[in-house]
């Protein structure tokens, strides 16, 4: 702990420690980051807190750098599965430049979603190619339901377990075991 210029909001006194220390936070998807987090705690009240509203800045800039790490991953999984950022862009009628801008780090709340709803289904790339045409998209479902549950019936070691949910800490491709058609 090492003294620093805060005021106890209870109290309004001067005598304050201040204590940092690493925190963590988890984006959506697994991706963990941490931040620096400083705590003070007046000497006079034994009031605690973040004092000089410091944990909020530290928290979101270090969860928007991991949020470009996590948007740059997804790209180049997709990438490396042949699907191209133009074909991306065309099938989900996003201005062209779109997906570069979102490596680069350019991204807003709704671009992180989209890139979450098809790292999670991968298969609603091949849906959007087809217009979102629901008969189409109901059809992709059921197939994929129908895959899964064969593969559950194959392997019923198979299940959910909320303690190991999907997280990029994994080596695991988000587009591996998926049969996305490309051009078709």
């Amino acid at each position: 702990m090492s003294k620093k210029s805060a005021t106890c909001p209870s109290c309004g006194s001067n005598d304050v420690l201040r204590n940092e220390k690493e925190s963590r936070g988890r984006l959506t998807l697994g991706q963990e980051f941490f931040y620096k987090e400083i705590l003070y705690k007046c000497n006079s009240c034994e009031e605690e807190g973040d004092f000089n509203a410091e944990n909020d800045e530290s928290f979101l800039n270090a969860q928007k750098d991991a949020q470009a790490i996590f948007a740059k991953n997804i790209l180049e999984n997709m990438s490396n599965v042949g699907i191209t950022m133009a074909m991306f862009e065309r099938v989900f009628e996003l201005p062209a430049r779109t997906l570069t801008r979102w490596k680069n780090g350019d991204f807003s709340a709704s671009a992180l979603a989209l890139l979450r709803i098809v790292a999670t289904y991968p298969w609603i790339i091949e849906v959007a190619e087809h217009k979102f045409e629901k008969n189409y998209a109901s059809f992709v479902v059921i197939k994929i339901a129908a895959n899964e549950l064969l593969e559950q019936r194959s392997n019923p070691t198979l299940h959910y377990n909320d303690d190991e949910k999907t997280s990029y800490e994994k080596s695991v491709s988000i587009f591996s075991n998926t049969n996305v058609l490309i051009g078709a």
